[in-house]
Formats: C-alpha cells, sequence, structure tokens
C-alpha cells in the first residue's frame, strides 16, 4: 500500500456530474490490479475520510479515475485542475479473480452505473492476460451511453437503457437473457460491478445460467484499509470487510438483504 501526493495530468467532463480525472502514479499504475481501488483525500481538513475510487484504466504510469459528483468531497475533486497534487492511498481491495476464467470459453463483464468504469480496466487486462477467451462487455445506462465505445479495443460490447435510447430497453439481466437466448452453449464465468438490486437479479439466475459469478461491492467506507469495520458485507462465511476482503467477492457467498 503506498500513500503519496500525485500531480493531476487531466481532468475531463463525461456527461453531466461525471467527471474523469488521470493522475500520474506510476508506483500504483504498476502495482494496481481490475477491481481494486485507491482513496483519495480532500485537501480539507475538516473532510478526515477519503473517498473510495475504482481504477478504470491504467496507461504506463498513469491511472484513470471516474467518479461521479454526489457531495462535498466530490465536488471538490472536481474544481481541481491539472498541475494540482492530490494524496491518494492504493492499491486496496481484493480485485477480480482473473485467473478464475482461465478455463471458460467467455467472459461477461457486467457493470451498471457508476459500476461500469472498473469493468474497462478488467477488459483490458483479460485481453493481456488470456488472450483466448471470448470477453462480452454488457452495460446498463439509464438513458444514451456516455463510455461504451471505450470498450471496443478490448471486447464485444452491448448495452441496455431504461428507456431504449442505447437500442436495447431494459435492464442489463434483460440484455444478458437475450443474448444467451441465441448464443452457443459454453463454459462462462461473469465479473460485475454495479448497484446491489442489479446483481441481486444477476445472483437469482447463477443456477438457471450454470455461471459462476463474482461481484464487486459498493459500499460506503470509513477507512479502506480494514481498520474500522465500517463497510460490512454479509456473506455466507458471516461479516466481511468490503474494503478488506472484498470489494469483490464470490457471487453466491453473498448475502442480499
Amino acid at each position: 500500500m503506498i500513500q503519496k501526493e500525485y500531480e493531476i495530468l487531466r481532468q475531463t467532463l463525461l456527461a453531466e456530474g461525471i467527471y474523469q480525472m488521470d493522475i500520474k502514479a506510476p508506483e500504483i499504475a504498476q502495482r494496481i490490479r481490475p477491481g481494486q481501488f485507491v482513496n483519495l483525500y480532500s485537501k480539507d481538513a475538516s473532510r478526515l475520510l477519503p473517498r473510495p475510487i475504482s481504477v478504470h484504466n491504467v496507461y504506463g504510469d498513469e491511472l484513470s479515475l471516474i467518479y461521479a459528483v454526489v457531495g462535498k468531497g466530490t465536488e471538490e475533486f472536481s474544481r481541481y485542475n491539472a498541475g494540482e497534487k492530490l494524496r491518494i492511498v492504493g492499491p486496496l481491495g481484493n480485485g477480480f479473480p482473473l485467473e478464475a476464467a482461465e478455463n471458460a470459453d467467455e467472459v461477461l463483464l457486467v457493470g451498471g452505473g457508476l459500476g461500469i468504469p472498473p469493468m474497462l480496466f478488467t477488459a483490458k487486462q483479460l485481453q493481456e492476460e488470456l488472450a483466448s477467451v471470448l470477453v462480452t462487455t454488457i452495460l446498463g445506462f439509464r438513458s444514451m451511453p456516455w463510455i461504451s465505445d471505450a470498450f471496443v479495443p478490448y471486447s464485444r460490447v452491448l448495452c441496455a437503457s431504461d428507456d431504449g435510447a442505447c437500442g436495447f430497453q431494459g435492464t442489463v439481466v434483460d440484455r444478458i437473457k437475450d443474448y444467451l437466448s441465441s448464443a452457443p452453449a459454453a463454459k462462462r464465468i461473469l465479473f460485475a460491478c454495479g448497484p446491489i438490486p442489479m446483481m441481486k437479479a444477476l445472483q437469482a439466475h447463477q443456477e438457471d445460467w450454470n455461471m459462476e459469478m463474482w461481484f464487486s461491492l459498493e459500499e460506503r467506507m470509513g477507512c479502506g484499509y480494514g481498520a474500522c469495520y465500517g463497510c460490512p458485507a454479509r456473506t455466507v462465511q458471516g461479516l466481511k470487510r468490503v474494503c478488506k476482503d472484498g470489494p469483490v467477492f464470490r457471487g453466491k457467498d453473498v448475502i442480499f438483504s
């Protein structure tokens, strides 16, 4: 785990209230794995707790982060300019077990909302490490896609949206059902990140689809490295810490309330 101030290289508005921040952080970039996250610290001393952000992608010694402005901390981040420095701690947590896909014919990457960005880094690493495995990414949006084109170099991309603006109206679960109805039989594994209702719906189909699943849970965190027990997840093995034991858990082990 590295704690250091790093330089912001770029700040880009992707959609209303959603920003991409690119940071020069070579030590973290060399070590981080898909599904792990970093903690960003405010410059305002009154905001003691860090903001955990999943890594969207890695380019050489650069980290790319995508976040939504949802409170005072992230609103502060959105005002930072290139050249400013930001205190970052990472890599944190346990990422997706890419090795679990070694014997699969196809990997389904499923992202919804702000769970979409970290799936890009996952797709990129799968292409680099398991080039023979087919990767299909299924993304869920409220309306028009704001990031889907970035996945095209690394995987096949399917989209769903609440209003049908992306060509398919429905949830990501509906889109997966539609895809599987015409896809040839294959051994598949699924990695997902997104809202709890989405993953709960995916879990309900795990046996029907005969598919191993891994979920990256989104949860409010305190310290971000397991000391405060402020981000519990219910699992069949008991309470786990999302920040330290996760954020990625085996899908069948998670207990959704």
